[in-house]
């Protein structure tokens, strides 16, 4: 790497960080805002196949009972399953499990029916909202139960929108989003910046918060079981504990250097595998793929990083994202690990150099001082660097990884008496559901 961009990278890192920098980055749309006279807006945009879609429709009710807010809806046409979708109707699942919502069936809504739904949400979204935010309910339980009859009977109780129109509107919505890079319906857009789904849906309500648009006296959360922290055991009952722990069961953690969620989950999983007993593999993965500069745009995702971070008491925001060279060292450190037993003790270093020291891990200097201070000693270490005997297990991590079927990482790779995976952020809880899942199976609860 460039000197000039190890240099860099960690000072521009702690500019993007900046609260000041995000405040004034927030009050330009504050000002057009102010300047136009418009109400505080947020654009929800929904694909009515799309099950995060589903989950969000019920849970904004309760969002806007806290806050003061207009919503503008935009229908985005109907999106053939990919191969990520068996995992995104699971996940949704065990989402609505967790937040007390409804979603029963695995298999996606039809296309005639789904352009019919639009037809009916695009007509009426002149609604009030409280009753357009039924309707939509309505809606997507007709369409997700494969309740055909009760949405023809909708469709007869209101009006709906003429086919061209509606095939326009909705080219004209995904236009819109594709022009905005983004890739995942049910988002919320608001002022800047974007929310995804339940996810994101407390971080979006905190902002609201703190410019004064809660009307209740307490934080929005979607039910009581929300408050639910990522390090806060669900099973601490010995008996089940120990029953549990006799399972023996595997979690292989699927990550990547150069993903900052990568970093922020390793100390987090490694003790929830310790508190269950699980055998936690970690298993690198090479992603082809140009993520290594560092721009304004990085603002808002990493300012929601370094809040998670903090959440687990990390340090992020000093960062240094490794080029090539880099990544290539890091498995060459991780496959050495490996074979003497320290893999969770080097990664987690290598991770914490990248995203909260600033350091170029392609950099030799920088390598010796992220291993002494993690008290590791690797002899012939250039050697090491030079080799490429971690290639194979590397493909092999990778190959595995894609044949889960997921687009996100961490991925999280359960294999008890029922395999399963999650992805992404927010997502310990659902290994833990996982676990009580199959204790079930086994009749032990």
């Amino acid at each position: 790497m460039p000197l000039s961009r190890r240099l860099l990278q960690p000072l521009l890192s702690r500019a993007l960080i900046h609260p000041r920098l995000h405040s004034l980055l927030q009050a330009r749309y504050e000002w057009l805002r102010r300047l136009q006279r418009r109400p505080h807006q947020i654009v929800v945009w929904l694909r009515l196949n799309d099950p995060y879609s589903y989950l969000l429709i019920q849970a904004l009710p309760r969002f806007l009972a806290h806050f003061s807010v207009q919503l503008i809806f935009k229908i985005l046409p109907y999106q053939e399953p990919n191969h990520t979708f068996t995992h995104n109707v699971r996940d949704a699942w065990y989402l609505a499990q967790f937040h007390q919502l409804h979603f029963h069936d695995f298999q996606s809504p039809s296309e005639d029916n789904c352009f019919k739904a639009s037809q009916l949400l695009l007509a009426n979204r002149h609604l009030p909202i409280a009753d357009f935010l039924t309707l939509a309910k309505q809606v997507f339980n007709c369409l997700w139960e494969h309740q055909t009859q009760k949405l023809s009977t909708l469709t007869l109780r209101f009006k709906l929108l003429a086919q061209t129109t509606t095939e326009k509107k909705m080219l004209a919505a995904e236009k819109e989003f594709d022009h905005q890079n983004q890739q995942k319906a049910a988002q919320l857009y608001y002022q800047g910046e974007w929310y995804w789904c339940l996810d994101d849906l407390s971080d979006l309500g905190d902002r609201l918060s703190t410019i004064g648009l809660n009307q209740l006296p307490h934080q929005f959360q979607l039910n009581s079981d929300s408050i639910y922290q990522d390090n806060d055991y669900l099973i601490n009952d010995w008996e089940q504990l120990a029953t549990i722990r006799a399972q023996k069961y595997t979690l292989d953690y699927y990550f990547s250097f150069d993903d900052p969620l990568s970093y922020i989950y390793l100390p987090p999983v490694i003790a929830l595998a310790e508190h269950y007993q699980l055998k936690l593999h970690l298993k690198p993965i090479l992603l082809h793929q140009d993520n290594t500069s560092l721009s304004l745009e990085w603002h808002t995702q990493l300012n929601r990083y370094v809040r998670l971070a903090e959440k687990y008491r990390l340090p992020f925001g000093e960062i240094c994202l490794p080029n090539e060279q880099g990544l290539h060292a890091c498995f060459a450190l991780v496959d050495y690990a490996q074979q003497q037993d320290i893999a969770d003790k080097i990664t987690l270093a290598l991770l914490t150099a990248i995203w909260a020291e600033g350091l170029d891990v392609g950099h030799t200097a920088h390598l010796k001082k992220i291993l002494a201070q993690c008290e590791c000693e690797i002899p012939a270490l250039k050697k090491h660097l030079k080799s490429e005997e971690w290639l194979p297990q590397i493909e092999q991590y990778t190959v595995e990884w894609s044949a889960l079927e997921v687009s996100e990482l961490p991925s999280f790779y359960l294999q008890g008496h029922r395999r399963v995976v999650f992805s992404g952020a927010h997502r310990l809880w659902a290994i833990e559901m996982a676990l009580v899942d199959n204790m079930k199976l086994i009749g032990t609860i």
